[in-house]
């Protein structure tokens, strides 16, 4: 049930922007465990005036300031090395498809068990 969600400038190429969310859900799922169609992926662009770094704005995603901001939701319970192994391999897709060197931010969000809803019933681990 990994979640994936990105919000971004707008990209020098857009076509980039399917193949990074289709090689990050990959990834994902790999390491996670699961089925590749179990790992969810949203791009949301930001209008480049409501996206300041400082007090800077850009027009399109520049090379080394203005990152996209990601956020990895999973259900609690992975290891520290694991959400490590996550944050990094989730970067490195993104950053490589995209083009756009190291420049990533990704946060890592737990959801808890009992606490998500989905399909109209609770998810609880076992």
């Amino acid at each position: 049930m990994p979640i994936l969600h990105i919000k971004a400038l707008p990209q020098k190429d857009s076509s980039k922007i399917e193949g990074a969310l289709k090689k990050a859900c990959l990834a994902i799922a790999d390491c996670y465990g699961c089925k590749p169609e179990h790992v969810w992926a949203t791009w949301e662009e930001l209008r480049t005036d409501w996206y300041v770094e400082g007090g800077l704005s850009v027009e399109v995603q520049p090379q080394k300031t203005h990152p996209p901001i990601v956020t990895l939701t999973c259900f609690e319970g992975g290891s520290s090395a694991k959400v490590e192994e996550l944050l990094l391999l989730t970067s490195r897709a993104l950053s490589e498809e995209l083009g756009i060197d190291d420049n990533i931010f990704i946060t890592y969000h737990e959801a808890k068990s009992g606490e998500v809803a989905a399909g109209n019933k609770i998810i609880k681990l076992h």
